[in-house]
């Protein structure tokens, strides 16, 4: 399902996370708020935050409200944390971290990281819906540099 953002990149949702029937979908002029979980050159894909606009399958954690909290506040916002690199997908351009016991999805611009690496990062927000930590390179990051 496509999203106009009213500018670019273009929003998009991917049918997996939408319900079974496309009848439920959400109706063409729709007004609603999605959170991002992945950017691609020139498209953003999009999580629908209204659950009516979601398939019953859909998971995006399995954390419980407790646990959620307390990475919330064992990772605030501004917190720097070492990150060791477990994927790296070329096609997209992204890579996973992890770090104690939780995961980040980053983008690359210049050189693809490397599994394996460690590097620092600083934590930039947490998305409630998904559970999500999100995290930036910090300056000093090893693999940013192609290391």
């Amino acid at each position: 399902m496509l999203v106009d953002l009213g500018q670019e990149p273009e929003g998009f949702v991917d049918v997996l996370v939408l319900p079974h029937d496309a009848a439920d979908w959400p109706p063409v002029g729709a007004v609603m708020t999605f959170e991002v979980l992945e950017h691609r050159p020139g498209q953003v894909r999009l999580l629908p935050l209204d659950e009516q606009f979601r398939s019953q399958t859909y998971q995006p954690s399995s954390l419980s409200h407790q646990e959620w909290l307390s990475i919330r506040m064992r990772f605030p916002i501004g917190s720097v944390v070492t990150a060791t690199v477990t994927h790296v997908f070329t096609s997209n351009r992204e890579y996973v971290v992890r770090f104690a016991d939780c995961w980040s999805a980053l983008e690359w611009n210049s050189q693809a990281p490397k599994v394996g690496a460690t590097g620092r990062y600083t934590v930039t927000r947490h998305l409630d819906h998904t559970q999500r930590v999100i995290l930036a390179p910090a300056s000093s990051t090893p693999h940013a540099a192609g290391h």
